[in-house]
């Protein structure tokens, strides 16, 4: 990518990400350039200088929330391969994103329509970026191997938890990590018993 691209990939992606703090603090119909232009740090002349309108850079938005969510689960899997650590890297690369953005909860405050629509837009690929980040931890979850649920569908059940997190914070909200990772566990107290019971099964028949 030539120099110049880079430039304007890097304001593209500032401006949107101000949209987005701008949004959770005006709701969609308040929302003006001034407001983006000013949570961005960036000048009017530079916000049209990559879109037309307010609208356009609404319209953005959700490739600009699916990639940056893609691009951090790479980069947290790069510096954390390790199949073991996955889900916590991925859960963790969550928050952190979900940190770093706007406010979610207040967002679904001021801008309910546009929230909801942003969810239903965007979950769909969402649910693959994450299956793909999960790897290895999805393919050996017991959900899996068992065949109850494909790798999408624990993909799915693990985005639908969170989401639960991100919107609908309560008293159990920062229990739903521990209870998403539990999906992924496996069971060993039934098969570190089978060879119990059959040594106390020889034992027995020694005896006799």
């Amino acid at each position: 990518m030539a120099v110049d691209d880079q430039r304007a990939e890097r304001a593209v992606q500032k401006i949107l990400a101000g949209t987005m703090k701008a949004l959770s603090r005006q709701g969609a119909n308040k929302l003006s350039v001034s407001d983006i232009c000013e949570s961005s740090q960036i000048a009017r002349g530079t916000f049209y200088r990559y879109f037309n309108s307010k609208e356009e850079a609404l319209a953005a938005l959700g490739q600009h929330f699916e990639d940056g969510v893609a691009a951090a689960f790479r980069a947290a899997i790069e510096a954390n391969p390790a199949p073991e650590a996955r889900v916590q890297v991925v859960l963790d690369t969550i928050i952190a994103y979900r940190a770093a953005g706007g406010d979610w909860n207040q967002m679904l405050d001021v801008a309910p329509e546009f929230t909801l629509e942003f969810i239903r837009d965007t979950f769909p690929k969402l649910v693959d970026v994450v299956t793909d980040a999960l790897g290895p931890a999805a393919e050996e979850s017991p959900l899996v191997t068992s065949g109850a649920l494909t790798k999408r569908q624990l993909g799915d059940l693990f985005m639908r938890s969170l989401t639960s997190m991100l919107f609908l914070p309560g008293s159990r909200s920062e229990d739903v990590p521990a209870l998403v990772a539990s999906l992924f566990k496996v069971d060993t107290s039934d098969t570190a018993a089978k060879p119990q019971r059959r040594r106390s099964a020889r034992a027995r028949a020694k005896a006799s």
